[in-house]
């Protein structure tokens, strides 16, 4: 069983950083900052909303089994009325009259207190239960949501930024290489020809071009992660990209809760109880319901005579009480019959979904630890082929150094370390988003539980 939080007690944990960003000019977010802000925008809100008004319906249940009071009371003026014999069978006037002799006041209070409500309560419990449980799960659903689009902004962004780093390091060194080639043409040696001074212009071009890439790379991710922040001057923390430490598990074990603790699947098998609950609550109006039911009235007017007899059913001089047993019974079968034929049929067809959301959980699920095992193996011979890639143009540097390396590997060299360098931060950056993802389609992974306990929550 999952504990989820409304997200106002998120709201809580953010406090602190709140005010600490609201005191710097450009807030630097952590990961952990960027998702709590991203579990407080506007498709979280909703669906809190929603489980709060799914609760609002389970108050409504539990009121309707509350007595039900309605009470009136009036004052206008009082007619002039007289008996004329002692047993007031005759009076003065006799019809209409008009004219008025002080006032007619009096009050009526009526109770109704359901006793047995012959099959109606208890589904409409039960319904409302699995609302309040679906509403909570879409809620972390969504809040799953967030947490991936924070991860894929913060890593997409230090990935521009890393790329753009890394260009403009490489065009600087690509630069000094080329000075030293153009001293190297101008001796006119014929080791190094003008075709290799052409070769290397060539390659600086396209890492001016990439980097320009890189530079508007990092400007939507910056703008996401504005967006996801709510701050138009937000931005992320300067710690370099880096790999994540998580341990990939066994597939089976991620299949095995994806289907069981996947709030999609948890809302879809809430919704297909709900469902047949209200089903079960049609077929209630098959029977009756029983009721205690009070009633008290009082009415006095001033101008009109009191009659002796209690039986005259006087509206001017009242004062009743009664409290009686109610059966009421609404008998229209075939209405019925039909509300829940209607009823049975909405009920499978959810139960259909819940059963479609459990195979898309583990479509999900399956593509989530794919993306997960390629990341990683991304990673590893991305950082084979950059240790490779690096000590192959410091070599080659220290020979250019003494004028013994041919301008073509030099640039061949530094070509290859750019290319394997942008692989190995994106092979980071696709690995880190994956293990967030991961999670997410599993069901480990509440946003919400994973800020009141830390980012290493499991």
């Amino acid at each position: 069983m999952r504990l989820v939080p409304t997200l106002a007690g998120a709201a809580a944990l953010v406090v602190a950083a709140a005010a600490l960003a609201a005191a710097d000019e450009s807030p630097r977010l952590t990961l952990e900052q960027l998702t709590a802000r991203a579990l407080l925008g506007p498709r979280a809100q909703m669906a809190a909303s929603d489980s709060d008004a799914a609760r609002t319906r389970g108050s409504e249940v539990t009121a309707a089994l509350l007595p039900r009071i309605a009470a009136s009371a009036f004052v206008g003026p009082s007619p002039r009325i007289r008996c004329l014999d002692p047993g007031c069978d005759t009076t003065d006037p006799d019809g209409l009259a008009w004219g008025w002799d002080g006032a007619w006041t009096g009050f009526s209070l009526d109770v109704v207190q359901p006793i047995y409500a012959y099959g109606k309560a208890g589904p409409a419990r039960k319904a409302s239960r699995a609302g309040v449980a679906a509403g909570r799960a879409l809620e972390d659903e969504v809040a799953g949501d967030a947490a991936v689009d924070a991860a894929r902004a913060y890593w997409g962004l230090k990935l521009a930024r890393e790329l753009r780093y890394m260009l403009e390091d490489g065009i600087d060194q690509l630069g000094a290489a080329r000075e030293r080639l153009v001293e190297r043409v101008a001796e006119a040696s014929g080791e190094v020809t003008i075709q290799d001074q052409q070769r290397l212009d060539t390659i600086l071009a396209e890492a001016r071009i990439q980097l320009e890439d890189a530079q508007q790379g990092e400007e939507i991710a910056l703008a996401a992660v504005r967006a996801l922040a709510g701050d138009d001057r937000a931005d992320i923390d300067d710690a370099p990209i880096d790999a994540v430490g998580y341990e990939l598990g066994a597939e089976a074990d991620y299949l095995a809760r994806a289907r069981t603790r996947r709030p999609q699947v948890i809302a879809a098998t809430e919704g297909a109880r709900a469902a047949h609950a209200l089903a079960d609550l049609e077929a209630s109006d098959y029977w009756p319901m029983l009721s205690l039911v009070g009633a008290l009235s009082y009415a006095s007017a001033q101008g009109v005579d009191d009659p002796p007899e209690v039986i005259h059913d006087d509206p001017y001089h009242q004062a009743r009480a009664s409290l009686v047993l109610k059966l009421s019974w609404k008998l229209e079968p075939w209405t019925t019959r039909t509300k829940v034929a209607r009823a049975r049929a909405v009920a499978r067809k959810a139960s259909a979904q819940a059963d479609l959301a459990r195979v898309g959980a583990s479509l999900d699920q399956r593509t989530a630890y794919a993306e997960a095992s390629r990341a990683r193996r991304r990673v590893e011979a991305a950082t084979a082929g950059e240790q490779s890639a690096r000590a192959w143009v410091a070599s080659l540097v220290q020979a250019d150094a003494i004028g013994t390396a041919e301008a073509k590997d030099l640039a061949e060299a530094y070509l290859g370390w750019f290319q394997m360098r942008a692989r190995l931060a994106t092979a980071i950056q696709q690995w880190n988003v994956a293990t967030v993802r991961l999670e997410r389609a599993s069901g480990s992974f509440h946003p919400l539980d994973r800020l009141r306990t830390g980012p290493d929550a499991r």
